[in-house]
């Protein structure tokens, strides 16, 4: 029997969701987005199986439209009567504690502190260490990198362009930057240039979109690429 988890509305999830129709034929694509537990984003069943479960535990579901997240409700590609498979990951669970100074569960972060993630990347590029940069991203992340036209989807290639990378010695700089803070997300997206050891330098847009994993703030989605007239 599931028990309804509303009464635990302090507790926020951060979970990846994937939607596709029983031929396997149409998906949603993944998306990740947090929620405090009790706002109906979820059925009361999904939040309590969630809520339950360590962070990384992965859940397969066949369900019917009265189950269905409500992001769910206008999406064409799926079947609007029909059974669905509902795939999602917990990748993140806050307690009350570490966000009772929060508004409605979410964690606390300052403009300064958000700049500061993309120093601590840059830092982490001055290692030359490809492992230190790379373990700044999320387990699930997504890299479209400058200098490569293979997106990175996993530690491992991440790794291996950051090796690449690295041997031209960069150093980054914010030139124009817009920040937005949402509930366990954020983005920092604008114009970003580096320098390099042999004298030249690369101008580049770029955004960064970082979620919580297990209670630290990590890149989820990092997208750059050269300025147009570069």
């Amino acid at each position: 029997m599931h028990t309804n988890t509303s009464g635990d509305s302090k507790t926020v999830l951060t979970v990846s969701m994937q939607a596709t129709d029983l031929s396997g034929r149409s998906s949603t694509g993944r998306q990740i987005f947090s929620l405090a537990l009790g706002q109906g984003k979820l059925p009361d069943w999904m939040e309590s199986e969630l809520a339950g479960s360590p962070s990384g535990h992965q859940f397969r579901w066949r369900v019917g439209p009265r189950d269905r997240p409500t992001c769910l409700s206008k999406i064409s590609l799926l079947p609007s009567n029909g059974l669905i498979w509902l795939d999602l990951e917990l990748l993140d669970r806050q307690s009350e504690q570490l966000l009772r100074d929060g508004v409605s569960g979410c964690a606390l972060i300052s403009q300064r502190e958000v700049q500061q993630l993309f120093e601590r990347w840059n830092d982490a590029l001055q290692t030359k260490d490809p492992q230190q940069v790379a373990k700044l991203y999320s387990r699930d992340a997504i890299l479209l990198p400058t200098l490569s036209d293979l997106p990175r989807t996993d530690h491992d290639t991440i790794v291996d362009y950051f090796s690449h990378f690295l041997e031209k010695s960069p150093k980054g700089s914010i030139d124009q930057r817009e920040i937005l803070i949402g509930c366990n997300m954020l983005q920092d997206a604008g114009l970003y240039s580096f320098t390099f050891a042999d004298g030249t330098s690369a101008e580049a847009r770029y955004s960064f979109v970082y979620i919580l994993e297990n209670g630290e703030w990590k890149i989820s989605h990092h997208h750059s690429s050269l300025q147009p007239d570069s």
